[in-house]
């Protein structure tokens, strides 16, 4: 890529569709919601990038000089838990679906997308909206490469800054990842200056591409293997049953009062009895027991008790957003031990034992069996398997092991 010396400026509008109109700018150069005018409807980007709505002005109350402002009403903000030249935190496939039913119904016109720079984050969030809201029939890309080369032509060469974006994109949008996107490597620093002695080297860019092919191709076995077990969970050859929220759940019940009808049940694809629900407040993912209580517990995070949704269809597809720093890779919030490292990178750094069972997923030794890393859960600093509270914990003081061999592969 060539340098970013002259690049956007402002907030130009980079597509319209439906009689919506969305919008990017990079706060650093001269762009963001708060530079527009008419300002937008609703403005998007990461916390401590995108200017808040109330700090424009804080004046008193009941004052006469505070109903006389100028600029009409401020917009609707959201502020994402974002790191730069990385992908959201909390928001899954779940979150953009509703976002955009929320645009269409709210009668949303105009949006605002943004971040410091103006690339990575901003690239993210045109991709992904523009996938969602122009129409299947005008859509001129098959893959997430396809979808940021259309970005890039209709805004910047540099939108979409990291790898990690672009799987993003692809899992959010559920479309294949295809060739790398991605052929500069830059510090996380927005304020760094880049210029083109910052580009990789020939060889550099051969080893980033044989790093992501290799990704996509154990991602892909896995995938192939999680769909191998979840047929053998099916009786008859039958399609699984469907995913269910809390309404769902409530007409089973109301289709099962009568004597001698049987009790509802819960599609539970992944582990027999156990299913996995996405919090409708914080997006917070958790193992749950598949009972008539599955979808009232509050939430384990956040203590809300305002839904849920059923996302073992999300883990089953290769779900893949959260990064860890220890291995490197990508996982699904489910395999995640913390924010940062998942459940694999924290038996490494332990030094537990590690192995791949016989359908591909990767186990760790927990007391005296090896469980799959999607299937654990933490208590305190104690991790143990979903299947029983009574299981022998991962210590916590402990010598690491130098001899023991660790199999990452899938």
């Amino acid at each position: 890529m060539m340098s970013k010396q002259g690049c956007h400026e402002g907030n130009p509008l980079v597509f319209e569709t439906g009689g919506i109109k969305v919008y990017a700018g990079g706060t650093n150069r001269k762009g963001g919601w708060h530079k527009m005018t008419p300002m937008p409807d609703l403005a998007m980007g990461p916390i401590g990038v995108i200017h808040s709505a109330r700090t424009i002005d804080v004046l008193p109350d009941g004052w006469k000089s505070s109903s006389t402002l100028v600029g009409g009403k401020t917009p609707i903000v959201m502020e994402i838990d974002w790191p730069d030249y990385s992908i959201p935190n909390s928001l899954g496939p779940s979150w953009w679906n509703a976002l955009v039913e929320d645009i269409k119904i709210n009668n949303i016109k105009t949006i605002s997308t943004q971040c410091m720079g103006g690339h990575g984050r901003t690239g993210v969030q045109l991709a992904i909206l523009a996938h969602l809201l122009i129409p299947k029939a005008e859509q001129t890309w098959s893959d997430a490469h396809g979808l940021i080369t259309w970005v890039r032509g209709n805004f910047c060469d540099h939108a979409v800054e990291a790898k990690s974006q672009q799987t993003y994109v692809a899992d959010v949008c559920g479309i294949p990842v295809g060739k790398s996107a991605i052929v500069v490597t830059e510090t996380q620093w927005s304020n760094f200056d880049y210029s083109a002695d910052n580009l990789l080297t020939d060889d550099e860019l051969k080893r980033e591409e044989a790093l992501m092919l290799k990704e996509e191709k154990k991602a892909k076995a896995k995938k192939a293997a999680a769909k191998k077990a979840a047929a053998k969970k099916t009786k008859g050859g039958k399609a699984k049953a469907k995913t269910h929220t809390l309404d769902d759940y409530n007409e089973l019940i109301n289709s099962h009062i009568g004597f001698g009808k049987p009790s509802p049940k819960i599609s539970t694809p992944i582990e027999d009895g156990w299913t996995i629900l996405e919090c409708c407040d914080c997006y917070h993912h958790q193992w749950r027991r598949a009972n008539r209580n599955t979808f009232t517990t509050p939430c384990d995070k956040c203590t809300s008790d305002a839904g849920f949704v059923q996302i073992d269809h999300e883990f089953l597809d290769g779900n893949k957003t959260k990064y860890c720093k220890v291995t490197d890779n990508l996982y699904h919030q489910i395999e995640m031990y913390d924010s940062d490292v998942s459940y694999l990178g924290e038996a490494i750094s332990r030094g537990i034992q590690i192995r791949n069972d016989k359908d591909g997923y990767t186990t760790i030794k927990i007391g005296n069996r090896y469980i799959p890393t999607h299937l654990l859960k933490t208590e305190g600093d104690e991790i143990l398997s979903i299947r029983s509270v009574t299981n022998k914990p991962m210590p916590t003081n402990f010598r690491i092991n130098k001899d023991i061999k660790i199999n990452t592969e899938r």
